[in-house]
């Protein structure tokens, strides 16, 4: 292979030297920056798809607290069907608690008329309520049975200030004997009312 002149050497020294430096360039320059782009979109892309995963799982989630809120509601519904409503909560009460004792071995002696006030569980709670006391007398058992169906039938009641006391008041004569094993108990019951809409 013959010699180079210097100033040819020189001149493919730079020709060389120019072809790296712009395949560099290219390489940094072009091919880089496309690569940080396209990485980029890549993960603008996984983003958006979760972003989109996201808004899926809430419009399941409210399509499910929909139908949560209707059940709600229709539940609601049947519950005020069964409360008081209108003037006379004495009749009512008294009905009530009749079908109540049903298949209790449980008598009641008396019902006091309902007073109509406030429930004071709640702020701004919407329901007034209807209090009452009741007057009664069975066995222990039988008397524990009443009163666990009684609260169980009707989720809208609370009884309280509940007094049990051995023997019955209202038994005179031959069942006197029997009444000695009986408790009498006196119990506040409270409604709640259906209110006017």
């Amino acid at each position: 292979m013959p010699r180079l002149s210097k100033e040819k050497r020189d001149r493919l020294t730079l020709v060389i030297t120019v072809t790296l430096a712009i395949a560099l360039g290219l390489w940094y320059g072009i091919i880089t920056t496309r690569k940080q782009g396209l990485l980029e979109t890549k993960a603008r892309t996984r983003a958006a798809v979760d972003r989109l995963e996201k808004a899926k799982n809430l419009l399941k989630l409210a399509d499910k607290a929909e139908s949560q809120l209707t059940a709600a509601v229709d539940k609601l519904t049947a519950v005020e069907e069964s409360m008081a409503s209108g003037v006379d909560h004495y009749t009512w009460a008294i009905l009530l608690l009749e079908k109540a004792r049903t298949g209790h071995e449980v008598k009641i002696i008396e019902v006091t008329r309902p007073v109509k006030g406030e429930v004071g569980v709640l702020a701004q709670f919407p329901y007034p309520a209807a209090i009452f006391t009741v007057r009664g007398a069975g066995f222990y058992h039988d008397f524990g049975k009443f009163l666990a169906d009684f609260e169980n039938s009707f989720p809208y009641f609370r009884v309280q200030n509940l007094s049990l006391a051995p023997g019955s008041d209202s038994v005179v004569g031959p069942d006197a004997a029997a009444a000695s094993e009986s408790l009498s108990f006196r119990m506040d019951i409270v409604a709640l009312i259906k209110p006017d809409k």
